[in-house]
């Protein structure tokens, strides 16, 4: 608890009151965000799965602004708009190779619990989900490259040593479908709580060749520790700095019911079969405290949006290198919009731009690119320049049949849906009229 109050003591808002972690925790953290109120919440006084206390503190809220973002990163809270989506560009391209340390250096491995997820404060967060889900990262390693992935998928818990995991169809799925084909069973790590800038690293947009520690690394400013697994030794390393490491396996030719669940969507996902993992082994600190994202509220979607936004930049700068800005904002759910500000030079920029962060990432369903003097930052402004600049005849594009996201609610469990393209952007052929500027007021105060 300490470390949390080190963290960010001006943000953090304790919570003494018992609160029940079916449901009551999160109705709470519901209501800051219909208040406007954006503080880390630490609940110190929950019950865990047993229904007994629970010995370690919950820790929520803790992306639930762009401000929060940049914090995280070691920039001022104003500096929370196209300077944050710079810096995670830049560090970005840094990466930093990781380093090992042994297990008596790392504060992970301080206590060795029983492998029971019946201690632990996992929250049931909606009304009809199907129960208690953990929703922070796993960590794993490619069964043919051994490049390491580490990323977000809710997992419900089954049992005391079991639980049910949905993939998104990327890295972490590709591991475990090449796993399965041998027979084998892929082993994983759930990271349950660390500093900020670790989980922003899990949301950078990597190729399946890049290793994320690495990119974590670079994101945190420095190399990430690790330390060998309880179960697979060397064979899974895992981050010798969190507070808290659940150790197991995604086991070959194994489905259960998963679902619903309420996601990033705001809406519930159907229930389906996923595969089942096998809990082995629990680490933690002496003074360990938990993690959770409440699924589908503002923490869950700035979190996934906004180290996205560099990496989406990126994608962009290399084939249209006048862009100024890129925002994923809170309306598309942090994942399905997507916002690029460019200085067009010719007709078909726009569109290059936004084919280029289809690339950067299959979630974006609808990219607006409008002109530099639009601040994508402020929503207002973006949908201002749509009303203005565009004729729905020749500057709106539809692209069929693309991947995307599972989750989506237009076309349920299908991996593929519709893009759409709308260039905002001034038309070279037609003599806009300029902005409308007031002077600028200088107010006189009277003397005396």
């Amino acid at each position: 608890m300490e470390s949390v109050r080190r963290l960010a003591p001006e943000r953090l808002l304790e919570v003494a009151d018992k609160h029940d972690i079916r449901l009551e925790v999160c109705a709470m953290i519901a209501d800051l965000e219909k208040q406007k109120r954006e503080p880390l919440v630490l609940f110190s006084n929950v019950d865990n799965l047993s229904g007994e206390p629970s010995e370690f503190p919950l820790l929520m809220n803790v992306f639930a602004s762009r401000a929060a973002c940049a914090v995280a990163l070691g920039l001022p809270p104003e500096q929370a708009g196209r300077e944050l989506m710079l810096e995670f560009q830049a560090r970005e391209a840094r990466r930093e190779k990781p380093v090992v340390v042994n297990a008596a250096d790392a504060p992970v491995k301080q206590v060795r619990m029983d492998p029971n997820l019946y201690f632990l404060p996992v929250l049931t967060h909606h009304v009809a989900d199907l129960g208690p889900y953990l929703t922070m990262t796993w960590c794993a390693r490619d069964p043919d490259t051994g490049v390491y992935n580490s990323s977000f998928h809710r997992c419900y818990v089954r049992d005391p040593n079991h639980l049910v995991m949905f993939f998104e169809r990327r890295h972490l799925w590709d591991y475990f479908m090449r796993a399965e084909e041998r027979g084998e069973a892929l082993p994983v790590a759930c990271v349950v709580g660390h500093h900020p800038a670790y989980y922003l690293g899990n949301c950078i947009l990597n190729g399946i060749a890049e290793d994320e520690y690495e990119s974590i690394g670079g994101l945190m400013g420095e190399p990430l520790r690790l330390v060998p697994s309880e179960t697979f030794g060397d064979e899974l390393m895992v981050p010798a700095d969190a507070e808290m490491v659940i150790e197991g396996r995604v086991l070959p030719h194994q489905r259960e019911v998963e679902g619903p669940f309420g996601d990033f969507t705001g809406l519930y996902g159907n229930p389906g079969k996923s595969p089942v993992v096998e809990v082995t082994a629990i680490t933690h600190r002496r003074d360990a405290w938990c993690m959770d994202i409440l699924a589908g509220h503002r923490d869950h979607r700035l979190l996934g949006a906004v180290p996205k936004e560099g990496s989406i930049y990126r994608k962009v700068q290399a084939v249209v290198p006048t862009v100024s800005s890129v925002c994923l904002p809170l309306s598309g759910a942090g994942r399905f919009h997507c916002y690029i500000s460019i200085d067009k030079r010719c007709e078909g920029e726009a569109k290059l731009a936004a084919m280029a962060a289809f690339t950067g990432s299959e979630l974006i369903k609808h990219v607006v690119v409008v002109d530099a003097d639009i601040d994508v930052y402020d929503e207002e402004e973006v949908l201002w320049a749509v009303a203005t600049r565009v004729d729905a005849a020749t500057d709106i594009s539809i692209i069929d049949r693309v991947k995307g996201s599972r989750l989506d609610p237009v076309h349920p469990g299908k991996d593929w849906g519709s893009k759409l393209i709308i260039d905002a952007c001034r038309n070279d052929d037609i003599e806009f009229p300029d902005r409308i500027a007031v002077a600028e007021y200088r107010h006189r105060r009277a003397k005396g």
